[in-house]
This record gives structure tokens, sequence and C-alpha cells, in this order.
């Protein structure tokens, strides 16, 4: 038998013992390459290839106790202190949203099924092979556009904003913007190791996402997917996944940022709507628009820490079964009704998943965990914080959903459906292995050097 073999055979009986089939072609070539380092050597001290090759594998030890041995520590790594914390979500937005319908509004229309599809979900997702999305990333991309394209020219507009509507079905476009942040991280990681075309062609990428959702319109989803979109470029950028110094790649990413970020504030400032927005945020009693805004700070203002807070003369007892106090306001509601103990209570899970969930992206050694990971708990947060923001009443943005919390069943499906990926990503990522070429500075064509010219023919 040739060398080679042996050291195939020996890294084929290896993996034959470890149950996890998807770690075998990662250890196997583990095995073989440290095969092969510790018999180039014994062949530098002197010994002959197939003597060397004998003497590595015998070095190594027996293959079925290594095997074996691999076995016990290579294995899925199921997160469940994140797994809980996620379910524990849901249980509570279910039980809120239980709790907190009135008999005259929505008493009748409460089903637990949202919240048990949304569960269904998050576990299929989970037990999916994330690399997947790896093998198809641009095509991903390219469907996700295609689809939001007939989507806003296929919907109704209702409120100023587009909705698909199919029978007694309908979606608010809006929800894109959940998606568009994984789908744009795999065109980002269909353009590693490109170089300066690779990040101009994530800039390109940026746009269609950007125009459709302004198009839907929906502000806080732009403005979602514009900041997830620039931190996700940047921490590409910073860890040479293009293979440009990051120098020139970081002038790439926040040059056109920051002309974006100016055009934005002309835009703003040139919308009477959102001036009138700020303005009644900064001074809610000066106008009528500021009524909710009002209402809210009472509220939060009037909760007691335990128990059900007052309600102001002026409102009425049954405030609370206004059509607005809905999914957009569960948190509101929830200190109301039960006191800011159970607002704080919410806000800890959220936040102990969110630290939980850095700290397991920070561990992803492949391009493809750290980038879909990443996205998604980017999403996940943003979406958290301005609906928290808006239900202390002092939101500048429209609330989107509160992640596995709102009722609303097209959020809570995709949201539910995102955690699932990611935390499949933590579940296997650590045997996820991808190439990328860190930037390595290129020597001039013509140098000159201690009175000498050189031509450098090589690059």
């Amino acid at each position: 038998m040739q060398p080679l073999d042996e050291i195939k055979k020996y890294s084929e009986t290896v993996c034959e013992q470890i149950r996890w089939k998807k770690a075998h072609p990662v250890i196997g070539e583990e095995i073989e390459n440290h095969l092969c380092d510790q018999r180039d050597a014994y062949i530098c001290e002197g010994q002959e290839e197939e003597t060397a090759t004998r003497n590595a594998i015998i070095q190594m030890g027996d293959a079925v106790a290594v095997g074996m041995a691999l076995d016990k520590t290579h294995k899925p790594k199921p997160q469940w202190a994140l797994i809980i914390l996620a379910l524990l979500l849901m249980v509570i937005g279910a039980g809120a949203s239980y709790l907190t319908d009135t008999p005259g509004d929505t008493r009748g229309s409460f089903s637990i099924f949202p919240y048990i599809a949304a569960a269904a979900v998050f576990f299929i997702t989970y037990f999916l092979d994330f690399s997947i999305l790896g093998k198809y990333p641009k095509q991903s991309y390219y469907l996700v556009l295609v689809i939001s394209v007939l989507g806003v020219l296929q919907s109704s507009r209702i409120i100023g904003r587009a909705w698909f509507v199919l029978g007694p079905y309908s979606v608010s476009l809006a929800y894109l913007s959940l998606i568009f942040p994984l789908t744009y991280s795999l065109f980002l990681y269909a353009m590693r190791n490109k170089g300066v075309r690779g990040i101009l062609c994530c800039g390109l990428g940026y746009l269609p996402y950007a125009v459709i959702l302004l198009l839907i319109p929906s502000t806080t989803g732009f403005i979602l997917f514009t900041l997830t979109t620039f931190i996700l470029l940047g921490i590409a950028v910073a860890r040479g996944w293009f293979g440009v110094s990051k120098k020139t790649g970081m002038l790439l990413v926040l040059l056109p940022g920051a002309c974006s970020a100016g055009l934005t504030c002309i835009w703003f400032f040139q919308n009477a709507y959102r001036i009138s927005r700020l303005s009644t945020l900064l001074n809610p009693y000066s106008d009528s628009r500021g009524y909710q805004i009002v209402l809210i700070r009472e509220l939060m203002s009037n909760a007691a820490f335990i128990g059900k807070g007052s309600v102001p003369r002026q409102y009425g007892e049954n405030v609370l079964s206004m059509s607005y106090f809905g999914n957009d306001f569960i948190l509101t509601t929830m200190a109301h009704q039960w006191g800011w103990a159970a607002f704080f209570g919410v806000v800890m899970i959220f936040t102990a998943f969110s630290v939980l969930g850095f700290l397991y992206v920070s561990r992803q050694k492949s391009v493809l965990g750290s980038m879909v990971s990443m996205a998604i708990l980017l999403t996940f947060i943003m979406q958290t914080v301005i609906y928290i923001a808006g239900n202390l009443g002092y939101g500048l943005l429209s609330v989107l959903s509160l992640p596995l919390v709102s009722y609303g069943k097209a959020a809570l499906l995709i949201n539910s459906g995102l955690i699932g990926f990611m935390l499949s990503v933590f579940r296997t990522g650590d045997i996820m292995k991808d190439s990328y070429k860190p930037y390595t500075k290129k020597s001039s064509f013509i140098a000159y050097e201690d009175g000498k010219l050189i031509i450098n023919f090589k690059g």
C-alpha cells in the first residue's frame, strides 16, 4: 500500500468511530494533515517515506481508540440556555396576548395556534443544516429580491403602506426588512476574497433591498437594514475577509456610509411628516397627534412596581381596549397590568438572550457562521430596542414587532425561523470551515532600493 493510501485509510478508520457524520470531512482533513506533517518531520531526520509514514501512524496511536476519543468530544452542541429563553419568550407572548385581550375586542379571535406554529418553525430551522445557505448564497439573495419585487408590484396600499393580500390573509411587506439582513449576509459571504471589487459589489447589493423598503415604505425597516448592512460589512473588512487592507476597506465602507447618512438626514428634514413626528416626540402636549405618546407616558408613570397601575381619570378605565394597544404595546400593557417588575423581567430575558448570542457569535470560526448569526442577532436586537423605546413613549420609529412575543403571525413566524437558524449555527458551527485570504501587501513592480532599480516580475 502506498504511504498516502495508508494515511487515508487511517483517517477513514478514525472517522468510522465518530457518529456525527457532518464532522467527518473536517476531522479527516486534520488527521491527514497531522500525519503528513509528522511523516515529513521523520523524513527530514533521514527516514524513508514508507518508514516515516508507518512511524507517524504508530506515533498517532490506534485508529479505533483515537476515533472513539474524538467521538466523545465531537458532537452537536445545543445551546440549552438560548433554547429555553426563546421558548420562554413565546410562552410570555402567548400568555400576555391572551390575558390582555378584552371581551369586546379580540378575546374571541385569540388563538394559541400561531405560537405552536412558531415553535414548530423554530425547531425545524434549528435542526436544518445551516451550511446549505452557503452553497447557494447569491441564488438566495436574488430569489428573495425577485419575490420582494413581485410582492411590491402585486401589493395593496393600506394606510399608506404596501401589504400583500390573499383572500382573508394579509401580510405587511415591512416584514421583509427582517429577512433582508440574512440574505444580504449570504451575498456578502459570496463576495469574500474578491478584494475591492467584492466590497463595491456589496455596496451595490445593498441598494435594491434599500429601495424596496423605501417603496413600501418602511422607515424602520430601512434603518434596521441599513445599520445591519454597514455593521456586517465593517466586520468583514476588519477581519480581512475581502483580502484587502483594513485601511482601504474601511474607507470604501465609511465614505459611502457617511454620504448615505447625509442623504438620509436631508431626506428626513425635508419630510414634513418626519419633522412633525420628531417635534411631537419632543413635546407631545403641543399637538393633538401626541395623544398616544402622552397616554403611554402617563400609563408608564402611573404603573406600580408589582400589581395593576392606576389610570389617569381623563382616559377612563377601558383605555387599554383601544385598538392600538395590541401587538405594538405589549410591554406597556404588561407594565400597567402587572407592574414594572413584569416589564423589567421581560427586558432582562431579552438582554440575557442578546448577551449570550454575542458570546456565541464571537466563537464562530467560519465566515458563513459569523455572518449568518450576526445578521440574525442584530435584527433581533434592533427590533427589541425600537420596540422598548416605543413602549416607553420615546419611540421615533414605528415598531415592527417584539421578537417571539408579538402576536402578529407573519413577524412571529419569521423571527422564530431566524432564531432557529442562528441557534443551528451555534449548534454545529464549530466544524464549519470556509476559506478566506488575509490581506498581504504586494511588492511594487518597480522599486528603487540602495541605489539599485529593482523590477519584480513575480508580483
